[in-house]
């Protein structure tokens, strides 16, 4: 498991006079010499002055090259579990927290790249059906995550994304029923390639069986081990729109500020954004349990962000700050987008596909 580290992004108020006549630029030689104003905390070498940090800095601020940024080691695990996603935890910030797809474990880090980093690897002991081949995971409402599966469970379809607790004394443990930790689950996407967290306990799914984005509100959870699913709602939206692949997960993120949903269109080779307020509750759709709805939602504005013929099997994506990064898992390199989808940085890793 490897960060990128480069010049970190930092930001500042300032009690100025608005109408006051602008603070000369700092000089310098090297970066460091601008600690002083946070504000402007890159060098220009060329011209020995302080400047702002440019768009997409998080990925770099140099040229793109695999030699603009240095890749440290934070953990080292068996290649052999497959670590498909990974989310710091915000109620401990320390902790990093991993899911494998091959053995439906979890590791979580605690202090990634510190001297005393310490692991942990736990798997739930119904983790067969409750966390099968997770290709993602996202941190919910307090003391809360999701992941979902990328399997159709044995071939019958039950299968989608499940809600879980991240207290420790809670997570990983054995239940009476012998149905694990979880906390609820519904079961209307096989073959899930991505989830993210809405607010409350809704999330958003990338449906690989049903070529769609479902929305899923698990209402109140059941409490670990139980299985009353019944006030769960589910939203299907732009089915057959897009397009997952067995070799990548298709991450999705949603950004409260816009109310869109950030896709990977790994299979289609394109960034898009669903307007999530937009479409109108339409037919029902079959499953196989009962719940509170279970809908089509008609004409939902979907926007291809990134057409094809940038990225070719575009898989991670987060949007931070106004900025879009999105990973490419044929190339290994990261790209950065403002939000009508300009190309705003690239890096390339030098990481093998």
């Amino acid at each position: 498991m490897l960060v990128l580290v480069s010049v970190g992004l930092l930001s500042a108020c300032s009690g100025a006079d608005p109408g006051a006549a602008p603070e000369p630029p700092l000089l310098c030689k090297a970066s460091p010499d601008c600690a002083p104003a946070p504000e402007t905390p890159l060098c220009d070498q060329v011209r020995g002055e302080c400047v702002a940090l440019p768009p997409g800095a998080p990925i770099g601020v140099k040229d793109g090259s695999p030699s603009s940024v240095a890749l440290a080691l934070v953990h080292e695990q068996d290649r052999q579990r497959e670590p498909t996603d990974l989310d710091f935890n915000p109620e401990r910030p320390e902790e990093l927290w991993v899911v494998n797809r091959q053995d439906d474990s979890v590791i979580i880090v605690t202090r990634p790249g510190a001297p005393d980093s310490a692991s942990i690897r736990l798997r739930d002991p119904a983790a067969a059906h409750f966390m099968d081949r997770p290709p993602a995971i996202d941190f919910g409402d307090a003391g809360t995550f999701g992941v979902c599966g990328d399997n159709d469970n044995g071939g019958n379809d039950f299968m989608g994304p499940t809600l879980f607790s991240s207290d420790l004394a809670v997570f990983a443990k054995s239940t009476p029923d012998g149905l694990g930790s979880h906390l609820d689950m519904l079961h209307s996407s096989p073959f899930c390639k991505g989830i993210a967290h809405e607010a409350g306990n809704v999330y958003w799914v990338f449906n690989g069986h049903d070529l769609a984005l479902d929305r899923y509100d698990f209402a109140h959870d059941h409490g670990p081990g139980n299985d009353d699913h019944a006030d769960g709602a589910i939203l299907r939206y732009a089915a057959g729109e897009v397009l997952g692949t067995d070799d990548a997960p298709s991450h999705v993120f949603y950004r409260a500020e816009d109310r869109h949903l950030y896709v990977a269109d790994t299979g289609h080779g394109r960034l898009l954004k669903l307007d999530t307020a937009s479409g109108t509750p339409g037919a029902s759709f079959d499953g196989q349990e009962p719940v509170r709805a279970r809908k089509h939602v008609d004409g939902a504005t979907l926007t291809e962000l990134v057409p094809p013929g940038t990225l070719e099997a575009p898989s991670g994506i987060e949007v931070h700050e106004g900025i879009v990064y999105a990973t490419d898992h044929a190339t290994s390199r990261f790209y950065a987008f403002d939000l009508t989808g300009r190309l705003v940085r690239t890096l390339d890793t030098g990481l093998p596909a």
